[in-house]
């Protein structure tokens, strides 16, 4: 083979989240006068800064114009569209599929375009949306999007066994890659805990609760809020971090309020720096209601960070270290904070912990290369 291997990646948009964190952070591992990625997305009609970031990294971007998927009728407009794409853009060797089975259509088309090898990724274990009738949908393309994929990749078993099913995922075609994180960027910083929390105007004996992720349903803000007011009730110097933006912000903020906790609550918005914020943190509290992995918790625990997540919820590998706790969302929010305060929640360096349970972002990104150098060959 001479040249770049050429992937094609595909995410809905590029806004910051746990998926689009994941891949950027490996392509930026890669060596890429080996590896050629660019990205296809639909058009939600924003522009992201995410993808100038990309672009820096030498990844071409493509939208499908005006492309968002609504109702089933847009499917059609959708797979035109598609069509038309790879009839233009199929030298790829490998086409990465970083989504659920409501875009099964770009495997479908790959694979008319004769793109052998065809990855679908599986990033969680439930979908985003609440509407019954859309989550049926999802159940049923799940069927054409095993199909048309010739790989099958997810961050845990579990998220694995949601999105393909546990017969694929006992075959040596299904791949568990981990969502790791750049251990030396989490390396924990004693000058810039005392910075940040300056910045927060959070003094040194506070006891600084932290949260990161987009106000959605899935991230359970809600919940959250509670565990910290009974928290609060225990030991007043207390303070609570939210570190993320999105659509239930303004619902919380107004529950901040009713519980006259808006002293101690800190909305800090979205954040490119989240180890800082890390570093001036105390207690990381993430009690999602479903989760893939959980790409925060692994940075949290990298930073020497106490967690306490959801049980039965959080995959069994987001514990990467004896740093993290689970708690049963079944419990109340006064059992959470009673087990939080229980415990030491001492900083712990969990470095060798994580780096040889296969979270170090140099091997996951190691593996991704050779897998499409390895098997861009399939398309020679």
């Amino acid at each position: 083979m001479s040249g770049k291997v050429k992937v094609l990646y595909f995410v809905d948009r590029l806004l910051r989240g746990g998926i689009q964190t994941f891949v950027y952070e490996n392509i930026k591992h890669m060596d890429r006068s080996k590896v050629q990625i660019d990205f296809l997305l639909l058009d939600d009609g924003n522009k992201y800064e995410m993808e100038d970031d990309l672009k820096e990294l030498g990844c071409n971007i493509y939208k499908l114009k005006g492309m968002w998927i609504n109702k089933v009728t847009d499917f059609f407009k959708y797979g035109k569209m598609l069509d038309e794409f790879f009839s233009k853009n199929n030298d790829y060797k490998v086409v990465h599929l970083h989504s659920s089975s409501k875009n099964y259509l770009v495997l479908k088309y790959a694979k008319k375009y004769n793109i052998k090898v065809r990855i679908a990724h599986s990033h969680s274990i439930d979908f985003q949306t609440k509407n019954i009738l859309k989550k049926l949908m999802g159940d049923f393309l799940k069927i054409p999007l095993k199909r048309y994929a010739t790989d099958y990749f997810a961050c845990s078993e579990i998220a694995g066994e949601w999105l393909f099913g546990k017969k694929i995922v006992k075959t040596d075609k299904f791949k568990v890659v981990h969502n790791a994180v750049d251990l030396e960027k989490f390396k924990f910083n004693n000058e810039i805990r005392e910075k940040i929390r300056k910045e927060l105007n959070v003094d040194s004996d506070t006891l600084l609760i932290g949260h990161v992720g987009r106000f959605t349903q899935q991230k359970n803000h809600d919940f959250l809020i509670d565990i910290f007011n009974e928290i609060h009730k225990i030991n007043q110097n207390t303070k609570l971090l939210l570190i993320g933006t999105g659509i239930k912000e303004n619902d919380i903020k107004e529950k901040v309020k009713n519980l006259n906790l808006q002293n101690s609550v800190i909305f800090e918005g979205f954040k490119t720096n989240v180890a800082e914020y890390m570093f001036a943190m105390d207690i990381f509290l993430f009690p999602s209601k479903f989760e893939g992995l959980g790409l925060v918790l692994i940075e949290a625990q990298a930073t020497g960070l106490p967690c306490y997540t959801s049980k039965d919820v959080v995959p069994t590998e987001a514990k990467v270290s004896d740093l993290l706790e689970y708690i049963s969302l079944n419990d109340s929010a006064k059992k959470w904070a009673d087990i939080i305060f229980s415990n030491n929640n001492c900083r712990l360096n969990a470095y060798k912990s994580i780096k040889s349970s296969g979270y170090d972002i140099e091997d996951t990104s190691l593996f991704l290369q050779d897998f499409y150098l390895r098997n861009g060959e399939k398309n020679e």
